[in-house]
C-alpha cells in the first residue's frame, strides 16, 4: 500500500474480493462489478484501492465521478472517464471528440467509436475503468458502460462501477457483473478507525456510545473524531482515546454531517428538521400533522429520502438510519425556532388525539432551555393526563410534572394532583430516596385523604425498595389509625413490607405479613395489591424450594393483575418469574411462551427502564435456548435503551453480548465488551454471572486454563448460596480437570450435588449429573445430563455436554462412540456458529487422533448466502407478506427483535425495502 492509500478498516472480504478481480485481470480474464453503498460507506476508498493495486500491475486505469449535474450533459460521465475532451493530452482523444460532439450521444456509432477505444487499449494491456457516484449518471453514459461490460468477456478488461442506493436503477446491476454491496461497519471496525485517528490503542466508553450515532457508517465516524479533536474534547492516556465529559453534537460536527445532504434542496432539508424534532422513530401520520401537510403530498418525498438511506422503515414507522444525522439536523435549527416548533408539535398533536408519551415528549422539549414555561393549556393537559404520563414515559413525565409545579403557588388547585402523578412517576423509575423526599413533603401539603392514601403508599413502597422494614411498618402502623384510610392501599403496602422482610431473609416475618396482606387484598378487591401479595408469596415459595406451588402463586398473580396500564410493570416481573421457573422445570416451551407474552406487553405498555430488563431476559433465554440470532437481535435492540439501565443491568448486557461475541469467535468485539464492563466482582447475582463466566472464558482462550479455575473456585467458595452456579459449575469441573486439578474438580461436583438436593429443579439435577459424569468418567451419568438438556431444548448446554461424553468415552479408549459424539458436538457448534467451541472442541479430541469433521467455511458478507439461518426465515416470511408483528408471533420472537432482523436482511441484501426483500426470497425459493 503506498503512503496515498486510505487506510480502511472492517473491509477484508470486500477487498479480498476486488483484488482477485485484479489478480484475474492480470491473467487475461475481464470482468465487471457493481459496488453499492449509502453516502460515505466507503466506497470511494475501496476504489482508491483498485486503482493503487491496478496501477501496482501495470494496467491503465481511467476512473471518473459522477454528479448531479451530469445527467443533463449526454455521454460526461464516459468521456470523463474515458479522458475524451477538447483538453485531452492525446490528439487521438481530442479528435474523437470533436467527432462525438457533432453525433447523436445515443446512436450506435457513437457506442461502436468508444468500445473499440476501449479494445485497441486492451491489446497493450489490461484496462479497468472505474466510475463513481453512478447513481448520478446520464442515460447515455449508462448504455455505452453495458455495451462495455459485453467486452469483459473477450478482453482483458475490468469495469467497476459504485453507486448509492437509488430506487428504480435496476438495470443497471444487471448483464453479468458482479455486485457487492457495502453493509455498515461492524462496531469494532468503527473503533479500530476512531483509535487510529486518534493515535490511539482503543476508545473509551463515552467515545464508543458516541461513535454509535454513525451507525456503521465510516464517513461520520471520521467527523466525530476529528472534529472532537479540533475542539479538543478528545484526550488519550493509557492508550485510551476519551471524551473529556458528556459531549453533545457540537455545531462544526453537525454542519459536516450536514454538508453530505447535500444533495437534498432546501424543502427536503426543512421536513427533514421536522422530522428530526420527532425524535429517533416516528410515524408519517406524525409528520403530516406537525408539518401541517397531506400525507399525499409528503409520499414523494419520503420515497426519495427512504432511497438514499437517511430514513429507513422501522416496523410501521421511519427512523433516522444515522441518530448522528438526526441529532445534527437537530442542533443546526435556531435554538428560539426549536423551540416554538415542539411547542406547535404539542399543541397540534395533542388535538389530533396522539398517544400521550408523544405529546409529553414535545411538551418537554418546548421548555427545555432558557427561562420558558408551560402555558395553561400544557398544565390543564399535565392535569388530566400526568398519571398516565407517569406509566407510559416516567423520566418524562417526572421532569415535566417538576417543571409544572416550580410557578404554582401553594393554593392553586391543580397541585396535589400534579405532586400525587410526580411521585407515581419517581415510583416507576425505582428512584426511590426522591420517592420518599417527596412523598413526605407533599403530605404536609395534601389534603384531600384519597391522594393522602396514595402518596402514603408511594412512601411505604419507597422504604420498603431500601429494605427498612422497620420504618414502613411504622408507616402502616400510622395509617391504619387514620379514619377513612382505604384498606386497598392498607393492603398494598402490607405486601411491600412483606417483600421488604423476605428481601432482608426475614422469612417468617414476610410469610406472616404476606397472609394478612392477601386477606385485606381479598376484602378490598383490589387487584393490584392481590397481584403484589401473591407475586411476594411466590417469591418465599420458591426461596424455600417450593418449586410447584410458587408457579401456582405466580400464575394467580398474573391472572389477578389483567392488562391494567398501571399493573404492567409489575405483571411483566409476574411474568419473568414465572418463565425462568418453567424453565428451571424444563418447561422450555411453556417458558418460551411467557416470554414472548412479556415481549409482547413490554412493547405495548412497559417503562423504557422495565422493558430494557425485559430485553435483557430475552436475550438471556435466548442464549439459552440455542437462538443466537436472536439473543444477538435482542441485545442491539436492549443497546438501544442503556440510558435506562442500572449500573447492574449494564452489566448484565455486557456480560450477555461478551459471551455471545466470545462463543462465536469475535475476538475483537469481546475484548471491548470486557473493557467496557470493567473487572466483575465475585457475587452470586444472576446478572453479573454472565460477564463473571465471560472472563473466565478469555482466560480460557487466552491459554490460561489455571487462571480460569481460579476465578470460577474463588466465586464458588465465595458465593453465599447456590444461585446459579449451575450454570458454570460443570464448566469448572472440566477445567479442573484438564488441568489434573482433582481436588477442586470433586469441590465443585458436591457443591453442584448438593445443590441439587436443596432445590429440585431438574437443570440443576442435569448440571449434577453433568459434574459427576465428568469427575467419574463415567458415559451412562453424563447421557443422563445430555438427555435432560435436549429434551429442555438447550443446545449450547447440549453440545458441550456431549463434547465432553466424546472426551471421557476416547479417554476410556472407545474411539467409534467418541468419534459419533463428537460429530454431533460438532454439528450443534456449526448451527450456533459457534467458532471458538469448535477450536476447543478439536483441541480436546487431537490427543485421541480424532479429528474434526467439517472443515471451516467462511460466511459471505453480502447476499442470500451472509444471511443467518434466521434472518433467512424473517426474510422468507417477508416475501410471504407477513408484516412483522405477524412475523414475530410467528417466531416467538419481539417485534423489534424482526424489526432488527430486517435491517440486517436489507443492509446484508442491498436493498430498500420489503419489496425487494420479497423478489430475492422468490428467487431463492425457485432455485430451492
Amino acid at each position: 500500500m503506498t503512503a496515498a492509500e486510505p487506510v480502511i478498516f472492517g473491509r477484508e472480504p470486500e477487498l479480498g474480493e476486488l483484488r482477485e478481480l485484479v489478480a484475474s485481470l492480470v491473467s487475461g480474464a475481464g470482468g465487471a462489478v457493481w459496488l453499492e453503498g449509502e453516502p460515505g460507506i466507503g466506497k470511494t476508498a475501496l476504489l482508491g484501492q483498485v486503482i493503487a493495486e491496478a496501477a501496482r500491475n501495470g494496467c491503465v486505469v481511467r476512473h471518473a465521478t459522477a454528479d448531479r449535474l451530469s445527467a443533463q450533459f449526454p455521454l460526461s460521465l464516459l468521456l470523463n472517464c474515458l479522458g475524451i475532451g477538447p483538453d485531452a493530452h492525446e490528439e487521438e482523444l481530442r479528435e474523437l471528440h470533436g467527432r462525438l460532439s457533432a453525433a447523436d450521444p445515443a446512436a450506435p456509432v457513437v457506442a461502436d467509436e468508444l468500445a473499440e477505444l476501449v479494445v485497441t487499449w486492451c491489446v497493450t494491456a489490461p484496462v479497468v475503468l472505474l466510475v463513481d457516484d453512478v447513481q448520478w449518471a446520464d442515460e447515455a453514459s449508462l448504455l455505452v458502460w453495458q455495451r462495455l461490460r459485453a467486452l469483459t468477456e473477450q478482453h482483458p478488461l475490468l469495469l467497476v462501477a459504485a453507486s448509492g442506493p437509488a430506487r428504480g436503477r435496476t438495470e443497471e446491476r444487471g448483464g453479468g457483473a458482479r455486485r457487492i454491496v457495502l453493509p455498515p461497519l461492524e462496531d469494532t471496525a468503527i473503533a479500530s478507525l476512531a483509535a487510529h485517528l486518534a493515535s490511539a490503542a482503543a476508545p473509551g466508553p463515552r467515545l464508543r456510545r458516541m461513535l454509535a450515532g454513525a451507525a456503521g457508517n465510516p464517513r461520520y465516524a471520521r467527523e466525530i473524531v476529528r472534529s472532537l479533536s479540533r475542539e479538543r474534547l478528545l484526550e488519550v492516556g493509557n492508550g485510551t482515546a476519551e471524551l473529556t465529559g458528556e459531549v453533545a453534537v457540537s455545531r462544526s460536527l453537525a454542519e459536516s454531517v450536514l454538508g453530505g445532504l447535500g444533495f437534498f434542496d432546501g424543502q427536503m432539508i426543512g421536513l427533514l428538521r421536522m422530522a428530526a424534532m420527532l425524535g429517533p422513530a416516528f410515524s408519517v401520520t406524525e409528520l403530516s400533522t406537525v408539518s401541517e401537510r397531506p400525507v399525499s403530498d409528503l409520499v414523494g418525498h419520503v420515497e426519495d429520502v427512504l432511497s438514499t438511506g437517511v430514513l429507513v422503515e422501522s416496523g410501521l414507522q421511519l427512523s433516522f438510519r444515522h441518530e448522528l444525522v438526526r441529532q445534527s439536523l437537530y442542533e443546526t435549527t435556531p435554538t428560539a425556532l426549536r423551540l416554538a416548533l415542539h411547542g406547535q408539535a404539542a399543541q397540534v398533536l395533542r388535538e389530533s388525539g396522539a398517544p400521550v408519551e408523544r405529546v409529553g415528549e414535545q411538551l418537554l422539549a418546548s421548555i427545555s432551555t432558557g427561562d420558558a414555561e408551560l402555558d395553561e393549556s400544557g398544565v390543564d393537559w399535565l392535569v388530566r393526563h400526568g398519571r398516565e404520563l407517569a406509566h407510559r414515559v416516567p423520566a418524562c413525565a417526572a421532569e415535566l410534572l417538576g417543571a409544572a409545579l416550580v410557578p404554582l403557588p401553594a393554593e392553586d388547585e391543580h397541585r396535589e394532583v400534579l405532586l400525587t402523578a410526580r411521585a407515581l412517576a419517581l415510583v416507576q423509575l425505582e428512584q426511590s430516596e426522591q420517592a420518599h423526599d417527596l412523598s413526605e413533603r407533599a403530605l404536609d401539603e395534601v389534603a384531600d385523604p384519597v391522594r393522602a392514601a396514595e402518596l402514603t403508599w408511594y412512601l411505604v413502597w419507597s422504604l420498603a425498595a431500601r429494605r427498612m422494614a422497620d420504618e414502613a411498618a411504622a408507616v402502616i402502623e400510622k395509617a391504619e389509625t387514620a379514619a377513612g384510610f382505604e384498606l386497598r392501599w392498607l393492603a398494598r403496602m402490607r405486601a411491600k413490607l412483606a417483600q421488604a422482610h423476605l428481601m432482608r431473609g426475614a422469612s417468617a416475618e414476610a410469610e406472616a405479613t404476606v397472609d394478612r396482606a392477601l386477606t385485606e387484598a381479598h376484602a378490598s378487591e383490589d387487584d393490584y395489591a392481590l397481584g403484589l401479595a401473591l407475586h411476594v408469596r411466590g417469591t418465599a415459595r420458591a426461596r424455600n424450594s417450593d418449586l410447584a406451588e410458587a408457579l401456582v402463586c405466580y400464575q394467580q398473580a398474573a391472572s389477578a393483575l389483567g392488562d391494567d396500564l398501571e399493573h404492567a410493570d409489575l405483571r411483566l416481573q409476574v411474568l419473568s418469574n414465572r418463565m425462568m421457573l418453567l424453565f428451571a422445570l424444563g418447561h422450555a416451551e411453556e417458558a418460551g411462551s411467557a416470554l414472548h407474552e412479556m415481549l409482547e406487553i413490554a412493547e405495548r405498555s412497559a417503562t423504557p427502564s422495565r422493558l430494557a430488563v425485559v430485553r435483557l431476559s430475552a436475550a438471556n433465554h435466548y442464549f439459552t435456548v440455542g437462538r443466537w440470532d436472536d439473543a444477538a437481535a435482542e441485545l442491539q435492540a436492549a443497546g438501544e435503551l442503556t440510558g435506562e439501565m442500572t449500573s447492574h443491568q449494564l452489566r448484565w448486557l455486557h456480560g450477555i453480548s461478551a459471551m455471545l461475541a466470545g462463543h462465536r469467535g469475535n475476538r475483537a468485539a469481546f475484548e471491548q465488551l470486557l473493557a467496557v464492563a470493567g473487572e466483575p466482582t465475585p457475587d452470586s447475582q444472576e446478572n453479573s454471572g454472565f460477564l463473571m463466566v465471560a472472563s473466565v472464558l478469555r482466560a480460557e482462550i487466552d491459554g490460561e486454563p489455571q487462571r480460569a479455575v481460579a476465578m470460577l473456585t474463588d466465586v464458588m467458595d465465595t458465593s453465599e448460596r447456590f444461585g446459579s452456579s449451575y450454570v458454570w459449575l460443570p464448566m469448572l469441573v472440566r477445567l479442573a480437570r484438564d488441568i489434573g486439578n482433582e481436588e477442586i474438580a470433586t469441590r465443585a461436583t458436591n457443591t453442584c450435588v448438593g445443590g441439587a438436593t436443596v432445590g429440585a429443579a431438574p437443570n440443576i439435577l442435569a448440571a449434577a449429573q453433568h459434574c459427576r459424569g465428568l469427575l467419574e468418567r463415567d458415559p451412562i451419568t453424563l447421557r443422563a445430563a445430555i438427555e435432560h438438556y435436549d429434551k429442555t431444548t438447550q443446545p449450547p448446554k447440549l453440545a458441550r455436554a456431549v463434547e465432553d461424553l466424546a472426551v471421557v468415552l476416547a479417554e476410556n479408549g472407545d474411539k467409534p462412540a467418541a468419534r459419533k459424539a463428537y460429530a454431533q458436538a460438532v454439528e450443534v457448534y456449526v448451527g450456533l456458529g459457534a467458532h471458538w467451541d469448535l477450536q476447543r472442541s478439536a483441541a480436546r479430541m487431537s490427543p485421541h487422533g480424532i479429528r474434526s469433521p467439517r472443515g471451516k467455511r467462511p460466511r459471505a458478507t453480502t447476499g442470500w448466502p451472509a444471511l443467518t439461518r434466521t434472518e433467512r426465515q424473517v426474510a422468507l416470511l417477508v416475501g410471504d407478506g407477513m408484516s412483522n408483528p405477524e412475523i414475530a408471533a410467528e417466531l416467538f420472537a419481539s417485534r423489534r427483535t424482526i424489526e432488527v432482523h430486517v435491517s440486517h436482511v436489507l443492509a446484508k441484501l442491498g436493498v430498500r425495502s420489503r419489496v425487494e426483500v420479497a423478489v430475492e426470497a422468490a428467487g431463492q425459493q425457485a432455485q430451492a
